[in-house]
């Protein structure tokens, strides 16, 4: 059900495309999950120890959607999807984790839909301070100089949650009924979703969700995503470091709370 083994810093433990036919978790080490755009290999983030990979795509029966690959000396343990169903049936900590996970993927979801149908009715701001509690003094601002040429150098006043943040649409793309707060330029090949991630108040907190993106979201190092442990996380008061589409992409930000 489950086979030990050890990787060399540079080995591919899956590829972008894959079968999801096992998941891997992390025993020691780090290991890299990239995603390939393009000519490009992007960094997504890096898991460590005791970290599962590849759990949702076994989950849900879809290839592999990066690639892995061992950032040090690495062992782990690989499982089988049957043996990864049948540790999900017996271990409640870790069923609840994937629940969790899953739970803030339809609330993703769900979210989005009250925020288009605010949007079509003519009410959008009415319909996100009833679903919310108000905010507190929130401030979005670039942190490299080519975010500033697409938002600015100016801080942006964020009012109201859900705030959300994503890539302006291009000509012959579907139309949206709502695109994002924060409408951002980005040229092929892209490194934003047209909605990738959201400042929202939830469980007493300001929290950054990704939206599910394709490249996931970095907050304070801490990768979220559907490659990833967690798909969302409390900002902590003061300064908060966001980089949207994996490791060197240029659109990072500050968030400040106050």
């Amino acid at each position: 059900m489950y086979l030990l083994k050890r990787f060399k810093p540079g080995d591919i433990l899956f590829r972008q495309g894959d079968p999801s036919d096992h998941v891997v978790l992390v025993r020691s080490g780090r290991a890299d999950v990239l995603r390939e755009v393009g000519d490009d290999c992007i960094l997504l983030g890096t898991a460590k120890e005791g970290e599962f990979l590849g759990e949702m795509g076994v989950l849900d029966e879809r290839p592999r959607s990066a690639t892995v690959r061992a950032a040090s000396t690495l062992e782990v343990e690989l499982i089988s999807r049957q043996g990864f169903l049948e540790r999900v049936s017996a271990d409640p900590q870790l069923a609840q984790k994937l629940l969790v996970r899953m739970s803030a993927r339809l609330r993703d979801v769900e979210d989005m839909l009250a925020k288009l149908h605010a949007a079509s009715a003519g009410d959008k701001e009415r319909g996100r301070t009833a679903a919310q509690p108000a905010a507190p003094v929130i401030r979005f601002e670039a942190a490299t100089y080519a975010a500033m040429l697409y938002i600015g150098s100016e801080p942006i006043q964020i009012t109201a949650l859900p705030y959300v943040v994503g890539r302006g649409s291009e000509i012959g793309e579907p139309p949206m009924p709502a695109g994002p707060d924060l409408e951002i330029p980005d040229p092929r090949p892209y490194r934003l979703s047209r909605h990738h991630f959201c400042i929202a108040s939830e469980d007493g907190a300001v929290q950054v969700r990704d939206l599910n993106s394709e490249l996931g979201t970095i907050v304070n190092e801490v990768p979220l995503g559907h490659d990833f442990a967690q798909d969302r996380i409390a900002l902590r008061h003061g300064e908060n470091a966001i980089v949207a589409g994996g490791w060197g992409s240029p659109y990072a930000f500050t968030v400040t709370l106050s």
